[in-house]
């Protein structure tokens, strides 16, 4: 255990300290944000709603939000990566996981993000508190749930035959 702590302590210093460096943030990051606000405003139009998306800013009519840190699941991503990362388990489930895992968190906050603005209009004195708490949680929900998944499909560990007795 002390093992799997220390390097899940290693590897998601490495991967938030990288996503967290100015270049990363400017020519990664910012990019994935604006795409993912244009992907929630292609889901909102395909289902017939009116939506205007400028960068990272998503408005349908009578309410806009502004997707930001700790807004796009990058973070939640890193998360599981570290995690998947930091777990004894051959390369290729590794990978897998963590392209099944970014697929999973990314759907639920595209959810979250349609359903926020949404909100906003309906019910926007709801919107703080769903925003921060209700939101959060189930998307480390999610990410605990895919860990989970993941750990079930994980091939058992093969062991010599012990000896007759």
């Amino acid at each position: 255990m002390r093992r799997f702590l220390l390097i899940f302590s290693g590897i998601g210093l490495l991967l938030y300290g990288l996503a967290y460096l100015p270049p990363v943030r400017a020519n990664v990051i910012a990019p994935f944000t604006d795409g993912l606000t244009q992907i929630a405003g292609s889901v909102i139009r395909l289902c017939g709603g009116q939506v205007w998306v400028q960068g990272n800013v998503l408005a349908i009519p009578g309410f806009s939000v502004r997707i930001l840190d700790l807004c796009n699941g990058v973070e939640a991503t890193l998360l599981l990566w570290t995690t998947l990362l930091a777990f004894p388990a051959p390369w290729r489930y590794r990978l897998w996981g963590m392209f099944l895992g970014f697929l999973g968190v990314q759907i639920l906050n595209l959810l979250r993000i349609i359903s926020l603005a949404y909100l906003g209009v309906w019910k926007p004195d709801w919107f703080y508190w769903v925003h921060w708490y209700v939101w959060d949680a189930l998307i480390l929900m999610d990410v605990l749930l895919i860990f989970l998944l993941w750990l079930r499909r994980l091939p058992l560990p093969t062991l010599p035959d012990a000896p007759a007795a």
